[in-house]
């Protein structure tokens, strides 16, 4: 394996949506912050009320889980090595790509400001011609294929159960390889990424987060590579 190509796919990262913007629980917390509520990134945890009609809400409002699983990803010993590459794909279809050299920040608050630059402006910082993030306009199976990905696995715990150390190796075996997992919290794969080949395994027999499976996962590539 020379890289891995990592996919956090349908990502419940987003700005506040249209039809939920005059929302009382959206109006006061943006004011609160001294911002329109169309510039503040959905959380769950704040515009719980708000959220409670609007389509798919148990996949939406959950930034925190691309911040965790990017923190683990940007911070690995693949990426140090030069060998990660990773991208989120968002619920609305969004693809953004991460530099390797980007630190996330550890702060959650901080990275809130950061996300919401990035997907009102569609990239961080927004005045350099090399950003550290990057909405990156192409679709999904678009991307993967103008990479030439040589396989592509993706994680579902619907789906077949293999061992952790097997999955590491059929993802070492190959030159190319993409791993999607989902970053929400709830419900299935959008038709769009279900829509890209892949082969399909889950690595344990219960529903498990994202940070977990990818910690898990990409620990044992690295071992399998034999880096020390």
């Amino acid at each position: 394996m020379d890289r891995l190509l990592l996919i956090l796919a349908d990502a419940g990262l987003e700005l506040v949506p249209p039809e939920i913007s005059r929302h009382p629980a959206v109006v006061n917390n943006a004011k609160r912050r001294g911002k329109k509520p169309k510039e503040v990134l959905l959380d769950v945890s704040l515009h719980y009320t708000a959220m409670k009609a609007l389509k798919d809400r148990w996949k939406r409002g959950r930034p925190d889980i691309v911040h965790v699983s990017l923190l683990i990803a940007q911070d690995s010993l693949l990426n140090k090595l030069g060998r990660l590459e990773t991208y989120i794909h968002t619920y609305q279809g969004k693809v953004i790509e991460i530099s390797p050299e980007m630190v996330v920040p550890r702060n959650y608050i901080r990275f809130v400001g950061l996300a919401e630059q990035l997907l009102l402006v569609g990239r961080v910082p927004p005045d350099t011609e090399k950003p550290l993030a990057y909405i990156h306009g192409k679709a999904l199976r678009d991307l993967i294929k103008e990479k030439g990905v040589s396989k592509t696995f993706r994680l579902d715990d619907k789906a077949v159960a293999v061992k952790p150390r097997s999955l590491a190796k059929m993802i070492v075996e190959e030159k190319y390889p993409a791993l999607i997992i989902g970053a929400f919290q709830h419900g299935d794969f959008s038709e769009e990424v279900e829509s890209v080949e892949a082969e399909v395994y889950s690595i344990f027999d219960e529903p498990l987060p994202a940070w977990s499976v990818l910690s898990h996962v990409l620990a044992l590539v690295t071992d399998e590579l034999g880096v020390p």
